[in-house]
């Protein structure tokens, strides 16, 4: 009886002596970075804290992976708890690669972000391109799609499926590229941009726009097929459009909007059209979910006048 006593104090006192250490680690930056595991072949192109949680991007050139590892600890008393989502990109993220040593400069203040060499707060947030510039930039330009997102915490890649019991609704998400977090409202517009411009018959290229001029391009797949002229007139009334259903409150939500996911096209018709979707709830680590019930996510879609 007395072993056993023994073994379980043993087992108690192990269990508490490491969640201390994990829950220590991931007071900083560098202890996180080195507790969550990332490889050699990858390069560190992005970081997220907020509270008790630590997300890093990475981007491996050789596999052209795009990965997001999530990291956190409520307490000493729980294990950690760690998850990682991957996505096959065309993208060549390679640019943004980290100096691990910018680590050191973790601020304070939570939430924060690390994105091209630059740590970012709600004080001092990122400023992404405005609606404007991209207006400017595709007048009378011909593509197959621009998209923008928004994600006002977390990083985010992939998708994630909409599903209540066994019915899947579809999914909603940036697919095979990074989003940074806003650290502020989608009513100030601070969008990931990205454009998808035909470059022949089976290839498009993907420019995606980052604040502070940084554009991150690459030759992929073509998503969608249809190719058409886009001019001011058309994109704007589609943005307006888009935006207004975006800022519309719901009976029960209200106006929270975490995860934003709107896209111009001409994929079922001859017209121009635009749709949006955007998820109403938030917690922790909620971009790393494969799935969310399909209540939690809205939609709206219509056309312009605009022809393809």
């Amino acid at each position: 009886m007395k072993k056993l006593l023994l073994g379980i104090l043993f087992v108690l006192f192990s269990f508490f002596a490491y969640n201390t250490y994990t829950y220590h680690q991931l007071s900083s930056a560098e202890g996180a970075y080195n507790l969550v595991g990332i490889s050699s072949s990858e390069k560190l192109i992005a970081v997220y804290h907020d509270g008790d949680f630590w997300q890093f991007a990475t981007y491996n050139p050789e596999t052209r992976e795009l990965k997001v590892y999530y990291i956190g600890q409520n307490s000493p008393l729980f294990f950690r708890t760690r998850k990682t989502k991957t996505v096959k990109t065309p993208l060549n993220y390679s640019p943004l690669a980290l100096d691990l040593k910018l680590l050191e400069k973790a601020p304070k203040e939570t939430p924060a972000l690390l994105f091209n060499g630059k740590w970012y707060t709600k004080e001092n947030p990122p400023k992404f391109p405005t609606v404007e510039q991209i207006l400017k930039q595709y007048d009378n330009k011909t593509i197959r799609r621009l998209s923008a997102y928004y994600a006002e915490k977390e990083l985010w890649v992939g998708a994630i499926t909409m599903q209540t019991g066994d019915a899947i609704y579809g999914g909603i998400g940036p697919g095979r590229i990074l989003v940074i977090p806003s650290l502020k409202s989608y009513v100030e517009k601070p969008f990931v941009w990205r454009v998808e411009i035909p470059a022949g018959r089976d290839k498009s290229q993907h420019i995606v726009y980052y604040p502070d001029g940084i554009t991150i391009k690459g030759y992929g797949e073509v998503v969608l097929p249809k190719a058409f002229v886009i001019d001011k007139w058309a994109l704007e009334k589609s943005l307006n459009a888009t935006l207004k259903a975006l800022t519309k409150p719901t009976p029960i939500s209200g106006s929270a909007r975490s995860f934003v996911d709107l896209t111009i096209s001409c994929w079922g018709s001859n017209s121009i059209e635009w749709s949006i979707m955007y998820i109403t709830r938030y917690w922790p680590g909620i971009s790393m979910q494969d799935k969310i019930p399909e209540g939690y996510v809205l939609s709206d879609y219509g056309q312009t006048l605009g022809k393809c």
